[in-house]
Formats: structure tokens, sequence, C-alpha cells
């Protein structure tokens, strides 16, 4: 604003000499369209004939002053547009640097395609977590509005490998494609299982006859936020009280387990690890007491609630339990 300011300050000196000579001229019997005229080719150095003789001591001094003046204020004029357009762009290209070097140093993030209410919503939800995050928009009013919202954003077409490989997919732990196209998404998650074969992605469908295509396009999960919200809608007319006591616990339950010692805790079975082929008791030998198993999840994305003692693990399962303090980190190998 402040530079605005001297912007309008040398605008304002420039016409004030332009309007005080003219006035000048007037004063000292010249027509008002000579006075314009003289001042004008004056001020701005043109060289023409003057337009009536300039052949008394009190316009050589007015013209002088016109010249000197105008001369001085114009320079200061231009000199300050050109400073505000100087530091814009630098200042442009400075913010651009640092949003480029703290994408290039994300690592084990995620990254979200489509910033519309879904991936504002995902985004929230991410920086609450403190889960590192790039989101991708084909449309600049939107990187725009992510950028002012303080998010890492990236303009680009979120199908093109270039564009991925500008997030740096190849060291993401996850891509979440939530934009409201489903064959947008199908694109998105071809070209990125394409890239990385082993990438957990998830897509969203607006119509439940496209989740077979998006599983064959190789998503790992398939979220249809109409029907999650139908069925949540059904919770709360069937069953209000528990909906209630459940939808506060989708707030604040990690951290009241938190105060009780406990944490949900996410362990991935790595294929020929240590783990690969361990029954769920073996992989709790030693912190039976401070573990409790919830569920393991396949890699196809289906779930196996409360397992039994003998189901054998394999390779790129996540075991979702209960957990004491750091229990798992404590218990045999």
């Amino acid at each position: 604003m402040k530079r605005f300011l001297k912007l309008y300050v040398a605008a304002g000196l420039f016409l004030a000499v332009l309007l005080g000579g003219t006035l000048a001229y007037v004063a000292h019997g010249w027509s008002l369209s000579d006075a314009v005229y003289m001042v004008v080719i004056t001020a701005f150095s043109v060289g023409f004939e003057e337009v009536r003789p300039i052949n008394t001591p009190e316009l050589r001094i007015i013209t002088m002053l016109i010249i000197g003046l105008g001369a001085v204020s114009a320079v200061y004029f231009v000199g300050v547009l050109v400073q505000i357009i100087t530091e814009g762009e630098i200042g442009k290209a400075m913010k651009d640097h640092q949003k480029s070097k703290e994408i290039g140093g994300l690592a084990r993030h995620a990254i979200v395609c489509g910033y519309g209410r879904i991936g504002q919503t995902l985004a929230r939800e991410l920086n609450a977590s403190g889960f590192p995050f790039v989101i991708i928009d084909k449309e600049k009013e939107r990187v725009a509005l992510a950028l002012s919202h303080g998010w890492l954003a990236f303009e680009g077409d979120a199908g093109d490998e270039k564009t991925l490989s500008e997030v740096h997919i190849e060291r993401a732990l996850v891509l979440a494609t939530v934009l409201p196209s489903d064959m947008v998404n199908v694109f998105i998650t071809l070209t990125t299982r394409n890239l990385r074969p082993d990438l957990r992605i998830i897509a969203r469908a607006e119509d439940p006859a496209n989740e077979k295509k998006l599983k064959q396009a190789g998503a790992s999960e398939v979220i249809l936020p109409a029907m999650t919200g139908g069925i949540q809608i059904a919770h709360s007319i069937t069953r209000p009280s528990l909906g209630s006591i459940l939808d506060q616990a989708n707030r604040y339950l990690r951290h009241d387990l938190r105060e009780l010692g406990v944490d949900i805790v996410e362990h991935p079975v790595v294929p020929d690890g240590i783990d690969d082929g361990k029954t769920v008791q073996r992989l709790l030998q030693g912190v039976e007491a401070d573990c409790l198993v919830l569920a393991v999840k396949k890699p196809d994305g289906t779930l196996l609630q409360h397992p039994p003692g003998s189901y054998r693990l394999e390779g790129n399962d996540v075991v979702i339990l209960l957990a004491h303090g750091d229990a798992m980190q404590k218990r045999k190998a």
C-alpha cells in the first residue's frame, strides 16, 4: 500500500507541474489551448517550436521551471512505477521459489488432487493431524485459495505424469483423487498406478457403478461420499444418541485414548519382513497385555475385524491395534 502511495504522490507532482505551467501561461495572456499545448511539448521535451514568442524574462523563467520540474517529476514517477513492477515480480519469484523449495522437501506425504469441497475438508483434517500434504488443481483460482489457506499447492493437471513428478510422487505415501468427475479420477488413478505400482491410492466416486472401474484402474480404496453421507444420516435418524456419541468420538477419540496412555496404531507388514507369515498371536508375543488387535486391513482395502490369534499375516497387510505406550517397539522379534 505504501508503494502505491508513492506512485500517487509522483503522479500528483507531475500533474501539478503541468497545471501550474498552464495557469502561468494563461495569466500572461495566452489562450488555454496554447498554454496546454506549450506545457505538454515543454514538459515532455518534444522540441517543437513555441506557439508564441517567449520574449519576456517571466515567460522564460516559467518555461525553464516547466522543463526542470517536469523532467524531475516525470523521472520520479517512472522510477516509482518501475520499482513497483520490479518488486512485485521479484516478490512473486521469491514466493514461487519458496513454494518450490517446500514442495521439493516433501517426503512421506499425501498428494490431494482437487481442491473443491471435499479437497478443502481433507486438507484441514490432514493439517490437524500433522500429516504433510500438497494439493494439485488445474484451476488457478483454487490454487490461489489453497495458498491463501496456508497449504502447499501446485497448479497443474494431476493426470499428467510431469505434474505428479513435480510434487514428488516417488516419495509420497498416498494419493487421494477427490475431483467431482469419476472419469477424471479414473484417469488420474491409472496414471498414478503406472508411475507408482506400490502407492496407496484413494479415489472418490460419485456413481457407485464406477467403483469397479476405479478399482480396475488401480485404486486401493474407493470412497462414495453420497453413500457415506446417506448412511450417516440414516444412523442419525434411527440411532440418534449413538450417532451423536460416534460423531464426537471421531473428533476426540484419539486424544481421549492418549489421555489413558493408549493410542490407535497402524502396523504395516512388510513383504518378506520379520512379520510376514506370522500369526496375530505370534506378532503380539511378549506384549499381549499392552496391545489389542482391532482389525487387519488387506492390500485390496477389505477389513478383517477382530481376527483370531491363529490368523496368519501376509505382506502388505496393515494391522490396526490399540497399543499402550510404545509396546510394539518393545515386542520380541
